[in-house]
């Protein structure tokens, strides 16, 4: 080994030399040469033996440069008198009193204003010295406390605009939620732990495959766009309306490691649109008065005409018979008519069935162009596959679409109309999960939608046209959304406007329209219902397929037949109750006591309100059946055949003996099969 004459390690090879000597270089080395502060204090005690303050012994080149100051200026002197006016006694004080009278080290961290630096140092007593290393932090601190006010920003901004954070590892299973996270569904920090399931578990169990659909589609492909609503479980039990969007960070090696997103509560949107909804259906219902009193008033003009005809017809008049189709043909139609209407006024919460979306796009268009000057030509795909719907609120996206073709065509036009299978690829700039969809268009032949207007034209309440509300396009966005879909708009000024809504197909086979046949039978069955009329039709027709019947026109009468009948050890086989009763109790209010008299009882319900919630849940409420207004004679004889045959074959049911009367027609449309 060779060494420079200036090298202060030569004396430890110097034959003879000190140890001691070597030592000293060595530790002078690194004491001069060291990356940190080193600097070396001595005690200064006052007259009664307090610590007064320390003066320097000695410092190495990073603490005099950190100080600003050569050392031959600063030895010897106290701290107040290297840093004057910083006032280092008071600051430091505490900490050389400790360190001296417990004779052990302390590592301390102290914002310097002698410096203008943050001090991380460890200070070590050596009898009435001590020796202080360590390093200017300053920088490293201002960098945390930028980063911690940033996060305390981004936390309030959050908690203000009530964006909850979320990241998913998707290695582990792990998600972090934030507080604003747990905070919308009312739970506070620690009672949610950092597990996937934690999520997963409080999607609504209807939102859930689709929701889940969508974080595959994600993961498979980040380019896939992310934002999705979903209903999560509150802690009070009720579910919430979330927006969720989110993007995926990737690793080295390519692969999705996390998936970091947003949530949102938007239950407080959604009521909103629902209101909105409501608003549009009256504005749509308004624009459809027109229409519908003219076709109305054609099939009353061919009900009265007939009845009058029949009225003066001799008993074997040879007409009597085409009379008589022709009443029942222009009563079928009025049905139809009314129960169209009713399902468009439809609302509460999607109640989905699998659609034939043929049938369902060409009534709809038809039924908002009666009476108008425009004419639909159709262009609907014979292989069209069925959709997953809620059949009243897709009526009412139809019925928008077309509304806004024929507001935009005051003269008249055509409007066509096309559905057929499509597929949507992954990254399709439609922002849908890959797979197939059925896609219906409305095209106009107006004016067309300058580009100006065309990124607002789903926007509420904005709208180009003199009247209207602005509500159709957006409400019509919302219902589409909430199938899993999604709708889009094309226009060329000039030319007119395509709209295209995509709905995901099904591969389920809607139920076929069943024809009922004439069912007659035998027993006892009570109707309720408050129209005398009505009760002499129900009356009129149990006899004819077969029963004995009584009639009662409210809930007080109907307990007081039933009761009667119990003491008289002649139980009714069945009970028809009307569902709404003015100013007394209908059949949902009625039906309680009747099982406190007969928890047997087998009870139907009927009413004329499609939407009434009890109409969809009858068994939940403890009906049998249902039966909806206006009802035709195979219609009635199949439900009450089919209700007393299912209480027959239950432990304490009573037989009934149905038997099919062959050759009869079918019933109208509205009625259940």
């Amino acid at each position: 080994m060779t060494h420079s004459p200036e090298d202060p390690t030569r004396s430890l090879h110097r034959p003879g030399s000190s140890t001691l000597v070597a030592r000293d270089v060595l530790y002078r080395s690194l004491f001069a040469h060291a990356l940190m502060e080193v600097h070396i204090w001595e005690v200064v005690r006052d007259a009664r033996g307090a610590i007064a303050t320390w003066r320097l012994v000695d410092a190495n080149a990073a603490a005099l440069k950190s100080w600003g100051r050569a050392l031959d200026d600063v030895v010897g002197r106290t701290t107040d008198e290297i840093f004057p006016g910083a006032d280092a006694v008071r600051t430091f004080l505490p900490i050389v009193e400790e360190i001296i009278s417990s004779g052990v080290p302390r590592e301390w961290e102290v914002d310097f204003a002698g410096t203008g630096q943050i001090l991380h140092m460890i200070s070590i007593p050596v009898g009435e010295y001590f020796v202080s290393t360590g390093f200017d932090v300053t920088t490293d601190r201002t960098r945390e406390r930028a980063l911690r006010e940033a996060l305390l920003s981004l936390t309030q901004a959050t908690q203000a605009g009530g964006v909850g954070l979320w990241d998913w590892d998707l290695r582990t299973d792990e998600v972090h939620f934030s507080d604003e996270w747990k905070r919308q569904l009312g739970y506070h920090p620690d009672e949610i732990s950092n597990r996937y399931e934690e999520w997963r578990s409080r999607v609504h169990p209807d939102d859930l495959e689709r929701t889940l659909e969508r974080v595959r589609a994600k993961i498979a492909d980040p380019e896939v766009t992310y934002d999705v609503e979903f209903r999560l479980q509150h802690k009070d039990g009720s579910y919430r309306w979330i927006l969720a969007q989110s993007s995926i960070i990737l690793g080295d090696d390519g692969t999705p490691h996390r998936m970091l997103g947003s949530h949102v509560d938007i239950t407080e949107r959604r009521r909103l649109e629902e209101r909105v909804r409501e608003s549009e259906k009256l504005e749509v219902i308004g624009t459809l008065a027109a229409g519908i009193a003219h076709d109305f008033n054609n099939l009353l003009a061919a009900i009265t005409g007939n009845l009058s005809v029949l009225r003066e017809a001799p008993p074997d008049d040879a007409e009597i018979p085409e009379l008589h189709k022709e009443l029942e043909d222009a009563t079928r139609r009025a049905s139809a008519l009314t129960y169209q209407l009713l399902s468009h006024a439809k609302g509460g919460s999607p109640i989905r069935d699998v659609t034939s979306v043929r049938e369902l796009v060409v009534e709809s268009a038809r039924f908002v162009t009666r009476g108008s000057s425009c004419r639909c030509v159709f262009d609907v795909a014979d292989d069209l596959s069925a959709v997953e719907a809620d059949v009243g609120q897709l009526n009412q996206v139809i019925n928008n679409l077309v509304i806004n073709a024929m507001q935009v065509m005051p003269s008249g036009g055509t409007i066509g109309i096309g559905a057929r299978d499509v597929v949507v690829q992954p990254g399709d700039p439609l922002a849908l999960s890959a797979g197939r969809y059925v896609r219906i268009t409305v095209t106009d032949e107006g004016t067309g939608i300058s580009p100006e207007d065309l990124p607002r034209i789903f926007d509420p309440f904005f709208t180009t046209k003199a009247s209207g509300s602005g509500l159709g396009l957006s409400s019509s966005q919302a219902i589409v959304a909430g199938h899993g879909g999604g709708i889009t708009v094309a226009s060329t000024v000039g030319e007119g406007t395509t709209f295209a809504v995509y709905l995901p197909a099904s591969t389920a086979t809607p139920r076929a329209r069943a024809e009922p046949q004439t069912v007659v039978g035998s027993g006892r069955v009570l109707v309720m219902d408050d129209d005398p009329s009505l009760r002499q039709v129900f009356r009129r027709m149990l006899e004819r397929l077969g029963y004995a019947c009584d009639v009662s026109a409210d809930g007080g009468e109907a307990l007081r037949h039933y009761r009667e009948a119990m003491d008289a050890g002649q139980r009714y086989d069945a009970v028809i109750l009307d569902l709404t009763v003015p100013g007394g109790e209908g059949g949902a209010r009625v039906l309680p006591p009747l099982k406190r008299l007969d928890p047997d009882v087998v009870a139907i319900v009927t009413s004329g309100y499609t939407d009434a919630d009890v109409l969809e849940r009858y068994e939940a409420y403890g009906f049998r059946g249902r039966i909806l207004k206006p009802v035709g004679l195979a219609a009635l004889s199949a439900e009450l055949a089919h209700v007393l045959a299912d209480a027959e074959s239950r432990p304490s049911g009573r037989p009934a003996t149905p038997a099919t009367r062959a050759g009869t027609a079918p019933d109208s449309p509205g009625s259940p099969a």
